[in-house]
Protein backbone atom coordinates (compact mmCIF):
# COMPACT_ATOMS: atom_id res chain seq x y z
CA UNK A 1 0.00 0.00 0.00
CA UNK A 2 3.00 2.11 0.94
CA UNK A 3 4.52 1.34 -2.02
CA UNK A 4 1.51 2.05 -4.17
CA UNK A 5 0.99 5.74 -3.17
CA UNK A 6 4.54 6.96 -3.50
CA UNK A 7 4.30 6.03 -7.25
CA UNK A 8 0.83 7.62 -7.28
CA UNK A 9 2.69 10.95 -5.78
CA UNK A 10 5.25 10.68 -7.51
CA UNK A 11 2.99 10.66 -10.39
CA UNK A 12 0.99 13.31 -10.15
CA UNK A 13 3.98 15.75 -8.72
CA UNK A 14 5.22 14.82 -12.47
CA UNK A 15 2.16 16.11 -14.11
CA UNK A 16 2.45 19.31 -12.18
CA UNK A 17 5.72 20.06 -13.65
CA UNK A 18 4.60 19.01 -16.89
CA UNK A 19 2.06 21.72 -16.76
CA UNK A 20 4.00 24.20 -14.94
CA UNK A 21 6.23 23.90 -17.76
CA UNK A 22 3.96 23.83 -21.01
CA UNK A 23 1.77 26.09 -19.50
CA UNK A 24 -0.80 23.37 -20.04
CA UNK A 25 -4.05 23.47 -18.43
CA UNK A 26 -7.88 21.65 -18.32
CA UNK A 27 -8.99 21.52 -21.51
CA UNK A 28 -6.15 22.23 -24.17
CA UNK A 29 -5.23 20.36 -27.15
CA UNK A 30 -1.76 19.36 -28.33
CA UNK A 31 -1.90 22.05 -31.05
CA UNK A 32 -3.09 24.91 -29.06
CA UNK A 33 -0.22 24.02 -26.43
CA UNK A 34 2.83 23.77 -29.50
CA UNK A 35 0.94 27.28 -30.65
CA UNK A 36 1.69 28.68 -26.77
CA UNK A 37 5.31 27.33 -27.49
CA UNK A 38 6.05 29.02 -31.02
CA UNK A 39 4.69 32.55 -29.20
CA UNK A 40 6.71 32.99 -26.92
CA UNK A 41 9.66 31.42 -28.33
CA UNK A 42 8.87 34.44 -31.23
CA UNK A 43 8.31 36.87 -28.36
CA UNK A 44 11.66 36.14 -26.66
CA UNK A 45 13.79 36.29 -29.77
CA UNK A 46 12.69 39.04 -31.88
CA UNK A 47 12.31 41.82 -28.71
CA UNK A 48 10.38 45.09 -29.94
CA UNK A 49 12.08 48.04 -30.80
CA UNK A 50 12.72 50.67 -28.70
CA UNK A 51 10.59 53.85 -29.80
CA UNK A 52 12.89 56.25 -30.80
CA UNK A 53 12.88 60.52 -30.23
CA UNK A 54 11.55 62.95 -32.70
CA UNK A 55 14.41 63.85 -34.68
CA UNK A 56 16.08 67.26 -33.89
CA UNK A 57 19.02 69.23 -35.20
CA UNK A 58 22.35 69.35 -33.43
CA UNK A 59 22.57 73.16 -31.94
CA UNK A 60 25.90 74.62 -32.98
CA UNK A 61 28.39 75.50 -30.49
CA UNK A 62 28.61 78.87 -29.06
CA UNK A 63 31.29 80.67 -30.46
CA UNK A 64 34.37 81.76 -28.82
CA UNK A 65 36.43 85.31 -28.93
CA UNK A 66 39.82 84.92 -30.96
CA UNK A 67 43.25 85.33 -28.82
CA UNK A 68 46.72 85.48 -30.33
CA UNK A 69 49.45 86.51 -28.08
CA UNK A 70 52.64 87.35 -30.19
CA UNK A 71 55.90 88.43 -28.39
CA UNK A 72 58.39 90.81 -30.66
CA UNK A 73 62.21 90.99 -29.52
CA UNK A 74 65.04 93.51 -30.88
CA UNK A 75 68.32 93.29 -32.27
CA UNK A 76 70.17 89.91 -32.65
CA UNK A 77 73.02 91.34 -32.78
CA UNK A 78 76.10 88.62 -32.78
CA UNK A 79 79.37 90.07 -31.85
CA UNK A 80 82.53 88.20 -32.73
CA UNK A 81 83.18 87.21 -29.03
CA UNK A 82 79.06 85.49 -29.24
CA UNK A 83 80.34 83.43 -32.28
CA UNK A 84 83.39 82.82 -30.93
CA UNK A 85 82.39 81.12 -27.68
CA UNK A 86 79.66 79.56 -29.41
CA UNK A 87 82.94 77.92 -31.53
CA UNK A 88 84.39 76.76 -28.22
CA UNK A 89 81.60 75.11 -27.31
CA UNK A 90 80.52 73.30 -30.47
CA UNK A 91 81.95 69.44 -30.90
CA UNK A 92 81.71 69.30 -34.48
CA UNK A 93 83.80 72.21 -35.58
CA UNK A 94 80.71 74.18 -36.35
CA UNK A 95 79.07 77.01 -33.90
CA UNK A 96 76.91 75.88 -31.05
CA UNK A 97 74.73 79.04 -29.56
CA UNK A 98 72.47 76.98 -27.18
CA UNK A 99 73.98 78.59 -24.08
CA UNK A 100 73.57 82.18 -25.28
CA UNK A 101 69.67 81.88 -25.50
CA UNK A 102 68.79 78.45 -22.97
CA UNK A 103 67.36 81.11 -20.50
CA UNK A 104 64.84 82.95 -22.41
CA UNK A 105 64.03 79.82 -24.92
CA UNK A 106 60.88 78.66 -23.50
CA UNK A 107 59.04 82.25 -23.08
CA UNK A 108 59.23 82.38 -27.20
CA UNK A 109 58.21 79.17 -27.77
CA UNK A 110 55.28 79.62 -25.44
CA UNK A 111 54.11 82.61 -27.84
CA UNK A 112 51.82 81.96 -30.92
CA UNK A 113 53.81 84.17 -32.90
CA UNK A 114 57.55 85.46 -31.87
CA UNK A 115 59.23 87.83 -34.07
CA UNK A 116 62.73 89.45 -33.99
CA UNK A 117 65.13 91.94 -35.78
CA UNK A 118 68.06 89.70 -37.22
CA UNK A 119 70.84 92.32 -37.24
CA UNK A 120 73.69 90.54 -39.18
CA UNK A 121 73.31 89.07 -42.27
CA UNK A 122 74.12 85.61 -42.91
CA UNK A 123 76.29 84.65 -45.80
CA UNK A 124 77.47 81.15 -45.47
CA UNK A 125 80.49 81.00 -47.72
CA UNK A 126 82.08 83.66 -45.78
CA UNK A 127 83.81 83.84 -43.06
CA UNK A 128 82.31 85.14 -39.64
CA UNK A 129 82.94 89.10 -39.36
CA UNK A 130 82.28 91.73 -36.53
CA UNK A 131 81.88 95.17 -36.24
CA UNK A 132 81.35 97.33 -38.47
CA UNK A 133 80.57 94.78 -41.50
CA UNK A 134 78.70 92.05 -39.82
CA UNK A 135 78.26 88.68 -40.92
CA UNK A 136 77.18 85.58 -39.12
CA UNK A 137 77.76 81.55 -38.74
CA UNK A 138 75.04 79.97 -40.81
CA UNK A 139 74.61 77.82 -37.57
CA UNK A 140 73.29 81.00 -35.42
CA UNK A 141 70.02 80.14 -37.97
CA UNK A 142 69.26 76.76 -36.11
CA UNK A 143 69.19 77.86 -31.95
CA UNK A 144 66.71 80.69 -33.57
CA UNK A 145 64.82 78.16 -35.06
CA UNK A 146 64.80 75.30 -33.19
CA UNK A 147 65.85 76.42 -29.91
CA UNK A 148 63.98 79.72 -29.85
CA UNK A 149 61.01 78.95 -32.29
CA UNK A 150 61.04 82.51 -34.14
CA UNK A 151 58.75 82.82 -36.93
CA UNK A 152 59.01 86.29 -38.06
CA UNK A 153 62.44 87.74 -39.01
CA UNK A 154 63.21 91.34 -39.99
CA UNK A 155 66.20 91.83 -42.35
CA UNK A 156 65.90 95.32 -43.27
CA UNK A 157 68.33 97.51 -41.05
CA UNK A 158 71.50 99.40 -41.31
CA UNK A 159 73.60 96.03 -41.64
CA UNK A 160 71.85 94.52 -44.26
CA UNK A 161 74.53 95.24 -47.13
CA UNK A 162 77.44 94.94 -44.46
CA UNK A 163 78.88 92.14 -46.99
CA UNK A 164 77.27 94.02 -50.31
CA UNK A 165 74.98 93.21 -52.75
CA UNK A 166 76.32 89.70 -53.46
CA UNK A 167 76.09 88.88 -49.72
CA UNK A 168 72.85 90.15 -49.16
CA UNK A 169 71.76 88.00 -52.15
CA UNK A 170 73.23 84.98 -50.64
CA UNK A 171 71.64 85.53 -47.35
CA UNK A 172 67.96 85.80 -49.14
CA UNK A 173 68.55 82.63 -50.71
CA UNK A 174 70.13 80.65 -47.16
CA UNK A 175 66.94 81.67 -45.48
CA UNK A 176 64.28 81.05 -48.29
CA UNK A 177 66.23 77.93 -48.92
CA UNK A 178 66.98 76.12 -45.28
CA UNK A 179 64.12 78.01 -43.40
CA UNK A 180 60.76 78.37 -45.43
CA UNK A 181 58.75 78.60 -42.77
CA UNK A 182 60.95 81.52 -41.28
CA UNK A 183 59.07 84.90 -43.00
CA UNK A 184 61.55 87.60 -43.53
CA UNK A 185 60.82 91.10 -44.42
CA UNK A 186 61.70 94.35 -45.46
CA UNK A 187 64.63 92.51 -48.03
CA UNK A 188 63.44 91.24 -50.88
CA UNK A 189 64.68 88.95 -53.99
CA UNK A 190 63.13 91.61 -56.71
CA UNK A 191 59.91 93.82 -56.75
CA UNK A 192 57.79 90.82 -57.30
CA UNK A 193 58.76 88.94 -54.14
CA UNK A 194 58.23 92.34 -52.63
CA UNK A 195 54.77 92.52 -53.24
CA UNK A 196 54.18 88.89 -51.59
CA UNK A 197 52.86 90.28 -48.80
CA UNK A 198 54.09 87.83 -45.73
CA UNK A 199 51.06 86.57 -44.31
CA UNK A 200 50.42 83.85 -41.33
CA UNK A 201 47.18 82.99 -39.45
CA UNK A 202 46.83 81.87 -36.34
CA UNK A 203 43.36 80.92 -34.25
CA UNK A 204 41.48 82.30 -37.12
CA UNK A 205 43.25 85.96 -37.20
CA UNK A 206 45.66 86.43 -40.32
CA UNK A 207 48.76 88.73 -39.73
CA UNK A 208 50.25 90.62 -42.13
CA UNK A 209 54.21 91.29 -41.46
CA UNK A 210 56.23 94.32 -43.37
CA UNK A 211 59.68 95.90 -42.57
CA UNK A 212 62.08 98.75 -43.26
CA UNK A 213 65.18 100.62 -42.95
CA UNK A 214 65.51 103.97 -42.95
CA UNK A 215 69.39 103.68 -42.75
CA UNK A 216 71.79 101.12 -44.69
CA UNK A 217 75.31 103.09 -43.21
CA UNK A 218 75.92 104.74 -46.59
CA UNK A 219 76.16 101.21 -48.70
CA UNK A 220 74.00 100.99 -51.36
CA UNK A 221 72.98 97.73 -53.69
CA UNK A 222 74.85 97.44 -57.11
CA UNK A 223 72.88 99.35 -60.08
CA UNK A 224 72.05 96.32 -61.78
CA UNK A 225 70.85 94.31 -58.66
CA UNK A 226 67.26 93.07 -58.25
CA UNK A 227 66.99 93.07 -54.87
CA UNK A 228 64.75 95.28 -52.83
CA UNK A 229 65.50 97.26 -49.94
CA UNK A 230 62.00 98.80 -48.45
CA UNK A 231 62.97 102.34 -47.49
CA UNK A 232 60.46 105.63 -47.54
CA UNK A 233 63.62 108.15 -47.83
CA UNK A 234 61.55 110.31 -50.12
CA UNK A 235 57.87 111.38 -51.61
CA UNK A 236 58.11 108.80 -53.97
CA UNK A 237 59.22 106.04 -51.62
CA UNK A 238 56.81 106.85 -49.00
CA UNK A 239 54.25 106.68 -51.76
CA UNK A 240 55.57 103.17 -52.46
CA UNK A 241 55.60 102.70 -48.45
CA UNK A 242 51.61 103.24 -48.18
CA UNK A 243 50.66 101.11 -51.24
CA UNK A 244 52.52 98.25 -49.55
CA UNK A 245 50.82 98.71 -46.10
CA UNK A 246 47.46 99.44 -47.88
CA UNK A 247 47.60 96.36 -49.61
CA UNK A 248 48.64 94.59 -45.94
CA UNK A 249 45.73 95.94 -44.78
CA UNK A 250 43.08 94.06 -47.20
CA UNK A 251 44.81 90.80 -46.75
CA UNK A 252 44.84 90.71 -43.09
CA UNK A 253 43.62 92.01 -39.93
CA UNK A 254 46.66 92.58 -37.95
CA UNK A 255 49.28 94.56 -39.68
CA UNK A 256 52.65 94.71 -37.92
CA UNK A 257 55.67 96.65 -38.92
CA UNK A 258 59.14 96.26 -38.25
CA UNK A 259 61.11 99.88 -38.64
CA UNK A 260 64.87 100.19 -38.24
CA UNK A 261 64.88 104.50 -37.01
CA UNK A 262 66.14 106.89 -34.96
CA UNK A 263 69.33 107.98 -33.66
CA UNK A 264 71.63 105.13 -31.73
CA UNK A 265 72.05 105.45 -28.08
CA UNK A 266 69.01 107.81 -27.55
CA UNK A 267 66.31 106.82 -25.45
CA UNK A 268 64.21 109.42 -26.90
CA UNK A 269 61.93 109.18 -30.20
CA UNK A 270 63.21 111.67 -33.25
CA UNK A 271 60.65 114.13 -34.50
CA UNK A 272 61.15 111.73 -37.90
CA UNK A 273 60.14 108.61 -36.06
CA UNK A 274 56.73 110.35 -34.28
CA UNK A 275 55.74 111.15 -37.59
CA UNK A 276 56.34 107.95 -39.70
CA UNK A 277 54.39 106.20 -37.00
CA UNK A 278 51.15 108.55 -37.00
CA UNK A 279 51.46 108.05 -41.00
CA UNK A 280 52.13 104.45 -41.16
CA UNK A 281 49.19 103.65 -38.12
CA UNK A 282 46.40 106.14 -40.59
CA UNK A 283 47.68 103.80 -43.56
CA UNK A 284 46.54 100.62 -41.90
CA UNK A 285 49.85 99.67 -39.54
CA UNK A 286 48.45 98.08 -36.20
CA UNK A 287 51.58 97.31 -34.20
CA UNK A 288 55.29 99.80 -34.97
CA UNK A 289 58.25 97.33 -33.93
CA UNK A 290 60.66 99.93 -33.85
CA UNK A 291 64.69 98.60 -33.69
CA UNK A 292 68.53 100.46 -34.58
CA UNK A 293 68.91 102.90 -31.52
CA UNK A 294 70.22 99.71 -29.32
CA UNK A 295 68.69 101.50 -26.88
CA UNK A 296 64.88 101.13 -25.40
CA UNK A 297 62.48 103.88 -25.78
CA UNK A 298 59.15 104.34 -24.98
CA UNK A 299 56.12 102.30 -25.78
CA UNK A 300 52.90 104.01 -26.56
CA UNK A 301 49.46 103.92 -28.13
CA UNK A 302 47.53 106.30 -30.28
CA UNK A 303 44.63 106.77 -32.24
CA UNK A 304 44.79 106.43 -36.00
CA UNK A 305 42.60 108.24 -38.63
CA UNK A 306 40.12 105.50 -38.84
CA UNK A 307 39.44 105.58 -34.82
CA UNK A 308 41.65 102.09 -34.21
CA UNK A 309 44.00 102.04 -31.14
CA UNK A 310 47.71 101.68 -32.78
CA UNK A 311 50.53 99.96 -30.46
CA UNK A 312 53.88 101.66 -30.72
CA UNK A 313 57.61 100.55 -29.50
CA UNK A 314 60.04 102.84 -30.59
CA UNK A 315 62.72 100.55 -29.80
CA UNK A 316 63.31 97.52 -28.03
CA UNK A 317 67.28 97.53 -27.55
CA UNK A 318 69.34 94.90 -28.33
CA UNK A 319 68.37 91.39 -27.63
CA UNK A 320 71.82 90.48 -27.51
CA UNK A 321 75.09 91.36 -28.12
CA UNK A 322 77.92 92.49 -26.78
CA UNK A 323 78.62 96.42 -26.33
CA UNK A 324 80.17 97.99 -23.59
CA UNK A 325 77.60 100.10 -22.33
CA UNK A 326 75.11 99.03 -19.74
CA UNK A 327 72.33 100.52 -20.81
CA UNK A 328 72.70 98.91 -24.41
CA UNK A 329 72.21 95.10 -22.48
CA UNK A 330 68.90 96.18 -20.89
CA UNK A 331 66.20 95.30 -24.01
CA UNK A 332 63.06 94.59 -23.97
CA UNK A 333 60.35 92.47 -25.64
CA UNK A 334 57.06 93.32 -26.77
CA UNK A 335 54.78 91.02 -25.23
CA UNK A 336 50.72 91.50 -26.86
CA UNK A 337 47.84 89.71 -27.07
CA UNK A 338 44.96 90.52 -29.93
CA UNK A 339 41.56 89.10 -29.78
CA UNK A 340 38.35 89.18 -32.01
CA UNK A 341 35.48 89.43 -29.36
CA UNK A 342 32.85 88.86 -31.82
CA UNK A 343 32.34 86.52 -34.81
CA UNK A 344 33.41 88.36 -37.70
CA UNK A 345 34.27 91.53 -35.38
CA UNK A 346 36.95 93.68 -35.91
CA UNK A 347 40.31 92.22 -34.41
CA UNK A 348 41.36 94.65 -31.75
CA UNK A 349 44.62 94.61 -29.27
CA UNK A 350 43.44 93.68 -26.22
CA UNK A 351 46.79 94.07 -24.02
CA UNK A 352 50.38 94.96 -23.60
CA UNK A 353 53.32 94.91 -21.78
CA UNK A 354 57.21 95.32 -22.16
CA UNK A 355 59.58 92.41 -21.03
CA UNK A 356 62.75 93.19 -20.00
CA UNK A 357 65.62 91.12 -20.54
CA UNK A 358 69.30 91.74 -19.96
CA UNK A 359 72.13 90.27 -21.76
CA UNK A 360 74.69 88.92 -19.30
CA UNK A 361 78.72 88.50 -19.53
CA UNK A 362 81.35 87.47 -17.32
CA UNK A 363 84.66 89.69 -17.28
CA UNK A 364 86.31 89.89 -20.72
CA UNK A 365 83.20 89.31 -22.48
CA UNK A 366 83.23 85.68 -21.50
CA UNK A 367 80.19 83.50 -21.51
CA UNK A 368 77.30 85.26 -22.97
CA UNK A 369 73.21 84.93 -22.36
CA UNK A 370 70.38 86.33 -21.98
CA UNK A 371 67.83 86.50 -18.62
CA UNK A 372 64.56 87.85 -18.64
CA UNK A 373 64.59 90.54 -15.94
CA UNK A 374 62.08 87.95 -13.94
CA UNK A 375 64.60 86.01 -13.67
CA UNK A 376 68.12 88.05 -12.97
CA UNK A 377 69.16 88.68 -9.90
CA UNK A 378 71.81 91.17 -7.52
CA UNK A 379 74.35 88.46 -7.51
CA UNK A 380 74.30 88.23 -11.03
CA UNK A 381 74.47 91.63 -11.97
CA UNK A 382 77.63 91.66 -9.25
CA UNK A 383 79.22 89.38 -11.31
CA UNK A 384 78.71 91.42 -14.71
CA UNK A 385 81.62 92.06 -16.73
CA UNK A 386 80.39 95.70 -17.65
CA UNK A 387 81.06 96.86 -13.77
CA UNK A 388 84.45 96.95 -14.69
CA UNK A 389 83.14 100.33 -16.90
CA UNK A 390 79.90 100.77 -14.95
CA UNK A 391 80.51 100.40 -11.21
CA UNK A 392 76.88 100.83 -10.42
CA UNK A 393 75.51 98.08 -12.19
CA UNK A 394 72.65 96.48 -10.40
CA UNK A 395 69.34 95.24 -10.12
CA UNK A 396 68.84 99.11 -8.90
CA UNK A 397 70.31 100.46 -11.79
CA UNK A 398 67.96 98.46 -13.97
CA UNK A 399 64.95 99.31 -12.61
CA UNK A 400 65.32 103.17 -12.73
CA UNK A 401 66.47 103.11 -16.01
CA UNK A 402 63.79 101.48 -17.15
CA UNK A 403 61.32 103.40 -14.86
CA UNK A 404 62.80 106.55 -16.77
CA UNK A 405 62.43 105.43 -20.01
CA UNK A 406 59.54 102.96 -20.69
CA UNK A 407 57.52 103.92 -17.50
CA UNK A 408 55.90 101.50 -14.74
CA UNK A 409 52.19 101.50 -16.83
CA UNK A 410 53.69 99.51 -19.41
CA UNK A 411 55.61 97.26 -17.62
CA UNK A 412 53.40 96.00 -15.37
CA UNK A 413 51.00 95.50 -18.52
CA UNK A 414 48.09 97.38 -20.03
CA UNK A 415 44.60 95.94 -20.14
CA UNK A 416 43.17 97.89 -23.34
CA UNK A 417 39.17 98.06 -23.34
Amino acid sequence: MKKFLIVLIAGLAAAVAVQSVWGMTAGETEAEIQATIDSQQSDSSEPSEPEQPESSELSEPEWQPQTVRLVSAGDNLIHSSLYEQAAARSTDGGYDFGALYENVADYFQEADIATLNQETVIAPSRAPATYPCFNSPPDLAYYLDTQCGFDVLNLANNHCLDQGTSGLEECLTFWEENYPDILTTGVYQNAEDEANIRTKEVNGITFAFLGMTELTNGLSLASDSDIVITQALDDAGMEELRTQIEKADELADVVIMNVHWGNEYSFTPTERQEYLAQQMTDWGVDIVIGHHPHVLQPVETRETADGRTALIAYSLGNFVSAQADAYCLIGGVLDYTVTRQEEGGEVTISSYSLEPVVTHYDSGYQNNRIYLLDDYTDELASTHGVRARYSSFSLSYIDSLLQEVVGSEALAGVTLP
